[in-house]
């Protein structure tokens, strides 16, 4: 799976600086079997709410990868994802891209919430993973239904 590190962390940001601990939530919601890629815009780290531990703690590890300055990381998501038939995790449309087709987009695609420091995955990343999520995300996940457009 590809996550969209920068909207991941500016999930329902309004004026608030992006949040490390959003990107913490999603490492500790992901079982271990699904192998997680994030990827980041570079601006991310001069934005994000504590520098220094997203720095030690995911680009240095390489738990995730910044786009090259000036270049927006979805580019690199949908092409990775893409060549690697992987999920995306992100609210972005991806509208004005036209690397992949809209019913490729529409089988890889998984939306997120966060609510109340819980992430929720979209019911079909569950019904993908089956048992492998804890069964609070499980249990909240499955009200929320594959059609529901759910936007960061």
């Amino acid at each position: 799976m590809i996550a969209d590190i920068s909207n991941i962390a500016c999930f329902n940001k309004r004026n608030d600086e992006p949040k490390l601990e959003y990107i913490d939530l999603l490492f500790a919601s992901v079982p271990t079997k699904i192998e997680t890629i994030g990827i980041s815009d570079c601006a991310l780290y001069h934005q994000i709410d504590n520098k220094k531990l997203y720095k030690t703690k995911y680009l240095i590890p390489k738990k995730i990868f910044e786009a090259p300055a000036k270049i927006e990381a979805d580019d690199f998501i949908l092409s990775y994802a893409k060549e690697n038939n992987a999920l995306i995790l992100s609210n972005d449309r991806f509208k004005q891209y036209d690397i992949v087709s809209e019913d490729w987009l529409r089988e890889h695609h998984i939306r997120f919430m966060i609510i109340k420091n819980q992430f929720y995955f979209e019911q079909r990343f569950i019904k993908l993973v089956g048992d492998n999520l804890n069964d609070n995300s499980y249990n909240l996940n499955s009200v929320l239904s594959e059609e529901q457009s759910i936007e960061g």
